[in-house]
């Protein structure tokens, strides 16, 4: 199997997607946690939710995929694994930071993270299961604890991160190791993938990558203009000050 048929820049362009959908969802947690009504609260997880689980964690395994082939073998994937992969993604992220809460409590915290990169992990596992070829895959069963392991410890690093309000800056650094966690947990996965070819089998069932990919990358990239805009108009509660009621004049 080859990991960078179409150039190593492949890994570059993974990485630089993952960093900016963390980025993007980070700030949207921050938000959330300040946000003085449920409703609004909500929004904000959701959104958080699409731009890290989606864009933060499943497209960029998909743009590196676009480098993995089978030498000998055609390569196909089945688009309602994939699709169900990126639906379960996001769930996970939502579902991890509803049960955060607003305030860092470790017991939450720990079933937070587990919830999160457990959902990273069933999204890995599908997204590799959605791939056919002309013979047969397996998945080596440790590496594909130790790649759950790392998105576990990456989803707790995350949610015990973003609780606090953070500057810009250490947010930048926070997206750019959640990017190479994500990294490191599809490569040690990707790894444990072992091809067993059958020259002779037909062509397998399925739907080329650059098929409908490009399409999800192009819709991927372009949601995020919706959070990145409520972030740029949202008040910052941190330098905004009460207004006052004036004081009752005194009756004479």
């Amino acid at each position: 199997m080859t990991y960078f048929s179409m150039g190593y820049w492949i890994i570059g362009l993974s990485v630089a997607v993952s960093v900016v959908g963390a980025l993007v969802g980070f700030s949207c947690i921050q938000h959330s946690t300040r946000s003085v009504t449920s409703k609004f609260r909500v929004v904000w997880q959701a959104s958080a939710a699409i731009s890290i689980g989606g864009v933060g964690v499943w497209l960029p395994v998909f743009v590196s995929m676009l480098g993995v082939t089978v030498p000998g073998s055609l390569v196909r994937y089945d688009v309602w694994s994939v699709a169900s992969g990126a639906v379960i993604s996001v769930l996970a992220v939502w579902a991890a930071l509803a049960i955060m809460g607003r305030t860092l409590n470790v017991a939450r915290l720990i079933g937070a993270a587990a919830i999160m990169g457990g959902g990273f992990g069933l999204m890995h596992f599908l997204a590799l299961d959605s791939m056919h070829i002309q013979g047969s895959t397996t998945m080596a069963p440790l590496l594909f604890a130790g790649a759950v392991a790392i998105a576990v410890a990456v989803s707790a690093a995350t949610l015990w991160f973003t609780q606090p309000r953070r500057p810009l800056s250490l947010l930048i650094g926070a997206a750019v190791v959640f990017a190479a966690g994500i990294t490191g947990m599809h490569y040690t996965d990707l790894l444990g993938l072992e091809v067993d070819l059958a020259t002779t089998s037909a062509t397998p069932p399925g739907e080329d990558l650059f098929g409908f990919f490009v399409p999800a990358f192009v819709v991927g990239m372009l949601s995020l203009a919706v959070p990145i805009s409520a972030i740029l108009i949202a008040p910052d509660r941190r330098t905004s000050i009460p207004v006052r009621a004036p004081a009752p004049s005194s009756a004479f």
